[in-house]
């Protein structure tokens, strides 16, 4: 109790002793069980197929009790506050901002009365006791609903019978039990000789060297599939088998009479709908926080793993430049042969007429078979040194003169047409095999300097792991696509008041926890698209709509029409369908009115002036829920031709007003982009190389006016107010981030040669990296004062939310499970990691967390395209572009990038000296290098990973 009082009605309670625990999931590694006489109802006939179900004490949240008959008289309420390691503090009603705790008092002994609660006077409750736990602080309109409401009662909460209870009676519910050391000891956190790490494996790391994983890339396989729980262990046997008899006898001592005697103790078990879901998507996730765990510790070597292949790419790179423009140079010399030229089979056929003329027919069959062979020569573009062979041979012949006996058929034409024959055989695949061959020779100093066998070792272990993490998520994902379709997590989401803007950003962080990163792998994806094609927001499974809506029930009505129309207007084209688009967007004020009341609560910063909504806005950071689902919405009304279409511009303007735009700038926006839709397809490409960048800085110098007026009405949305960025801009981001990827999409349908659309990809990855720092930022910043498993969960969420956003910009492609389950190697390769300090080299430093100097915004100035991602300032410009170059490659491929001008210069300043000198360095480096070409002398590797990454960044740049 509390040390300043001598009574505390938390250790003074009696009556029915009642020890409340709630269902959850667990990993199979945890040998838990349901106490006999628990049915599981509701839950149980949810059938896992990864984890199965077991009881736990309550975590953090309420446990509210409504009485319809009770010592107090009927129809009222009880409340008790429920803190993380889940001891009970009864509250007054209505509830206060601040709920009331004695914290220090449940620290005295094993077992306290705080750990459970009592029904006074059980005997006069000969009504029901409706009990329900939840998460949710409860607007007073919900008390009044649930206490109105029978049907939603029954539906939401459970029930007992205290009178009936206290003479030995039965829960016919199957939900209550006998409270007995045995049954108690069958409640996780009471288990004697429970194991911690089986629901905290992050504890396996704590020990001093302890590592998932070696140097040769090596990990722990069995690590990478423990699952940690999203909600901290408050583990109670302080012995073996010591807690829950302690409990019992607390129990006892609370349920005694008058007559020495004790009312029968319960044990409740209580549904956690949202609890069970956000779980079970946290398992799904650990796989990438795993991942992220390896990174970090492998830092040095994957960072040189990449930077290796890099390199490789850019020698690659300027072989094939320097094939290419000889090549070029060939075609030039041949167009200027007489078969190089666009009419010789025409002009041949000329001259074959006129030499035929009066020719006898001997000298006939020599003609046709001299021009037969030119006409082949010039059909298959035959090198002008064979068609000079042949045209002197033919001039000496009877073939090209009448006075002549000699024949134009012979030895010596067959060895020319043979050698001609032989080289058109040959040229299909010549350009690659020239490539590969060259690319062999420029980069065998390299290669001397390298242990190739410890690459490919490591790179196997990695590649390995990223299998494994892919295939743990995807089979994870139909537990959580059964809970997120769950009754009771339907029911439990019904706390949230439907007319309370506060509620409604409760809502919106349950469900956007619930699917956080679950569409990175098709089977997530399957989900997600489930819950989207649920079209009618006034229904309870229309989570996705529902949070579109902030859960008002006048915006959630508003809301459905407008997607029906939508739908309708699916392939309406913008440019003669804007009225439409309008109309539609005309017909959800209610909702642009909470969305602009919301966007305000950003403008405050003052902290006494900040609302618990304006808090629990700016606490919500990332914006989870548009990472997560924001494609997947726009993949519904996308039309995969060039031009733009009304369905897919409502949602445009919905989930810019969302992320805070005000209404006007959207509808401009669509305006103006409906205005230029006539510009060519050019223009259009073009508008995408250098003109739509995410967060984009003003118009290229002699850019087209459509492209200039385009720009206009994107800076629109830019936000000016210093005030607002911390909080909307990363909101802003995501969704322009999506605009994008919808309409890159439209102009990879227009792109119809393979070229433009290698060049879109180019650009598509840019875009793309620009966006990475923005979207990922707030977990990291949330992390810096996060416990140990809301860490664990929020690398793991964020990282599989990031995967989903990649894929979106590779859907264009069809891309198949075996690029999907590279999506976090996008992430690793970026370096998405500060905890532990691992990643933070030069280059690297351009990942998703650095707010340094917008390096990569040097680029864009010169190239048109805005990729905000932080590096060092002191770096120079050429240092820069080659290190933005990287990131932009390691995010999208270097197959999809390799073309991208930047390389060709980057392939200009390579020297193969100091690059050399790295190889030998670097992680995997031989550790010998050469004196003056003539010895060899040993030199150290790299230990850290900055020097090693900066190493490499000069090695690119310094002869430049």
């Amino acid at each position: 109790m509390d040390p300043t009082e001598q009574h505390c009605a938390n250790c003074k309670k009696t009556g029915l002793p009642i020890l409340p625990v709630r269902y959850t999931v667990l990993p199979k590694t945890v040998s838990a069980k349901l106490p006999g006489g628990i049915s599981g109802t509701g839950v149980t006939n949810i059938e896992l197929h990864e984890h199965h179900y077991g009881l736990r004490t309550l975590r953090e949240g309420w446990l509210y009790l409504f009485y319809v008959k009770g010592a107090r008289g009927s129809n009222y309420w009880e409340a008790y506050k429920v803190t993380q390691d889940g001891r009970l503090w009864k509250q007054t009603l209505p509830l206060t901002t601040t709920p009331t705790t004695h914290p220090a008092c449940a620290q005295k002994r094993i077992a306290v009365p705080m750990d459970l609660i009592a029904i006074e006077q059980p005997e006069k409750c000969t009504g029901r006791v409706y009990i329900a736990f939840s998460e949710i602080t409860w607007h007073s309109d919900i008390f009044k609903q649930y206490a109105d409401n029978e049907t939603l009662r029954n539906k939401r909460m459970q029930w007992i019978e205290p009178a009936r209870w206290i003479k030995g009676s039965k829960d016919e519910n199957g939900h209550a039990v006998l409270a007995t050391e045995a049954s108690i000891d069958d409640v996780v956190e009471y288990m004697p000789g429970l194991d911690p790490k089986l629901l905290e494996p992050q504890r396996l790391l704590e020990p001093k060297n302890a590592a998932l994983s070696d140097e040769s890339g090596n990990y722990k396989a069995e690590w990478v599939r423990k699952e940690a729980t999203r909600y901290p262990l408050h583990v109670r046997q302080a012995t073996p088998a010591s807690a829950s008899g302690s409990l019992v006898k607390v129990m006892n001592y609370v349920g005694e009479t008058e007559d020495g005697k004790h009312r029968p103790p319960m044990l409740l078990a209580l549904w956690d709908g949202i609890g069970n879901a956000h779980e079970l998507n946290g398992f799904r996730n650990d796989p990438a926080s795993w991942f992220d765990q390896y990174v970090t510790e492998r830092a040095l070597q994957v960072t040189a793993m990449h930077n290796i292949d890099t390199a490789h790419k850019v020698v690659q790179s300027r072989q094939e430049q320097a094939l290419n423009n000889q090549e070029s140079m060939a075609r030039q010399a041949h167009e200027m042969t007489p078969l190089g030229r666009p009419e010789a089979q025409t002009a041949l056929a000329a001259q074959r007429a006129r030499a035929l003329a009066g020719a006898d027919p001997a000298r006939t069959a020599q003609i046709n078979a001299y021009y037969d062979d030119m006409n082949w020569m010039a059909a298959n573009n035959i090198p002008g040194s064979y068609q000079t062979q042949l045209i002197q041979m033919g001039r000496m012949s009877s073939a090209g003169s009448a006075s002549s006996t000699a024949p134009y058929t012979g030895v010596y034409r067959d060895d020319i047409m043979n050698k001609a024959r032989a080289y058109a055989q040959a040229r299909p695949g010549f350009h690659d095999r020239n490539v590969k061959d060259s690319t062999t020779r420029a980069w065998s100093a390299y290669e001397a300097r390298l242990k190739r066998d410890n690459i490919e070792a490591f790179r196997k272990n990695y590649e390995g792991l990223q299998s494994t993490v892919y295939q743990l998520q995807e089979t994870r994902s139909d537990d959580v696509g059964k809970w997120v379709n769950a009754p009771l997590l339907l029911a439990a989401l019904e706390d949230c008041h439907p007319g309370d803007t506060h509620d409604s950003l409760v809502f919106e962080a349950i469900v956007s926890d619930a699917v956080t990163g679950l569409a990175s792998t098709p089977k997530g994806k399957a989900v997600v698209d489930g819950l989207i094609t649920q079209w009618d927001p006034t229904q309870p499974g229309s989570l996705i709509w529902r949070v579109v809506a902030m859960n008002q029930m006048d915006a959630r009505q508003e809301l459905g029409q407008a997607l029906k129309a939508a739908q309708a207007h699916k392939a309406t084209p913008l440019e003669t369908g804007f009225e439409t688009f309008a109309s539609i967007a005309a017909s959800t004020k209610k909702l642009v009115g909470y969305y602009k009341s919301l966007s305000q609560t950003a403008l405050e910063t003052d902290p006494k002036k900040i609302t618990p909504l304006a808090g629990l806005f700016q606490r919500l950071g990332a914006d989870q829920f548009g990472m997560s689902v924001g494609d997947a919405i726009f993949a519904k009304f996308r039309i995969n031709q060039i031009g733009d279409y009304v369905g897919e511009k409502f949602i445009q303007s919905i989930l810019l007003q969302r992320a805070g735009v005000p209404y006007a700038d959207a509808i401009a926006l669509v305006r103006k982009q409906a205005e230029l839709e006539k510009i060519s397809r050019l223009d259009t490409i073009k508008r995408l190389l250098t003109a739509r960048a995410a967060l984009r800085s003003p118009a290229p110098e002699g850019a087209p006016n459509a492209t200039k007026e385009l720009y206009e009405a994107w800076d629109k949305i830019k936000l000016t107010d210093e005030s607002r960025k911390p909080l909307l801009m990363g909101r802003i981001a995501v969704v322009s981030g999506l605009l994008e990827a919808v309409n890159f999409v439209h102009l990879i349908a227009g792109a119809q040669d393979k070229d433009t659309k290698l060049k879109l990809m180019q650009s598509g990855a840019s875009l793309c990296s620009s966006l990475v720092t923005i979207s990922m930022t707030p977990y990291y910043a949330v992390l810096k004062n996060s416990t140990r498993s809301l860490t664990w969960k929020l690398v793991g969420g964020g990282l599989s939310s990031f995967g989903t956003f990649v894929s979106a910009w590779l859907d264009w492609e069809n891309v198949d499970t075996a690029i999907l389950k590279h999506q976090f190697d996008v992430v690793g390769v970026l370096g998405i990691k500060t905890l532990a300090g691992g990643l933070s080299g030069t280059a690297i430093l351009l990942d998703a967390i650095s707010t340094s100097a917008p390096l990569l915004k040097k680029i864009a100035s010169r190239y048109g395209t805005e990729a905000v991602i932080a590096a060092v300032e002191a770096v120079s410009e050429r240092i820069a572009i080659i290190a933005g170059l990287r990131a932009i490659g390691m995010l999208a491929g270097w197959e999809a990038t390799i073309g991208l001008i930047l390389l060709q210069a980057l392939a200009d300043w390579l020297t193969p000296d100091a690059l050399e000198a790295w190889c030998s360095r670097c992680a995997f480096g031989t550790g010998q290098e050469t004196i003056y070409r003539v010895t060899d002398h040993s030199v150290p590797l790299y230990t850290k990973n900055l020097e090693q990454d900066k190493e490499f960044t000069d090695a690119m740049a310094k002869v430049s």
